[in-house]
């Protein structure tokens, strides 16, 4: 019997094995039982809204409600980024790997639940984009700056300082294959344009 969510069950089984995950190790990171995880993968159970979303945020994953029409560029944008995963280096994961370590020990260190956030999802986006090797540079820079700090955490201002380095590393990853794709817009106005 094939289901509503049968397309995302699917795009779940494919992230996991992907992941070189097992059902099991999977049941222990989001609460669902081995069996739960193997019917909606089977496509034998229709999955609550509440198990897919334990078990995509289990994969590193959310499921979202997008536009219809805004379809399309989501697409492009997700198979921008499966592409380009497969160029990331064993450094660059690793780097993102200790620092996402980082920070769940050292998240209050922030001086804002948002800018925490920030750092988060930055790292979370740097897992999936390549760096070039300048970029590189400065992603250890910053990691190991962190990392000396294990005994000792850094003040806010320069956790803060180091945050802004990395969302500009997220920013220029992010925007780096968009900026020749993306026309502009043919209304943006130049600032000697302000007395128009």
């Amino acid at each position: 019997m094939a289901y509503k969510t049968e397309h995302i069950t699917q795009q779940l089984r494919a992230a996991r094995e992907a992941q070189k995950m097992s059902q099991r190790e999977l049941s222990a990171r989001s609460g669902l039982t081995q069996s739960h995880i193997s019917q909606i993968e089977r496509g034998t159970m229709e999955p609550g809204l509440g198990s897919l979303v334990d078990v995509a945020r289990a994969l590193d994953l959310e499921i979202v409600l997008a536009p219809k029409k805004l379809m399309p560029a989501i697409r492009n944008i997700l198979d921008s980024a499966s592409a380009s995963s497969d160029v990331l280096t064993s450094d660059q994961r690793k780097l993102v790997g200790r620092l996402e370590r980082w920070f769940a020990q050292h998240r209050g260190g922030f001086g804002s639940a948002s800018e925490a956030d920030t750092f988060k999802d930055s790292l979370a986006l740097l897992r999936h984009l390549p760096l070039s090797a300048e970029e590189m540079d400065t992603f250890n820079e910053a990691t190991a700056r962190l990392e000396r700090w294990q005994a000792d955490p850094p003040s806010r201002q320069e956790l803060s300082r180091i945050a802004h380095a990395v969302r500009h590393l997220r920013n220029a990853a992010v925007h780096r294959d968009r900026d020749d794709a993306v026309p502009r817009s043919a209304y943006a106005l130049d600032e000697e344009d302000d007395n128009a």
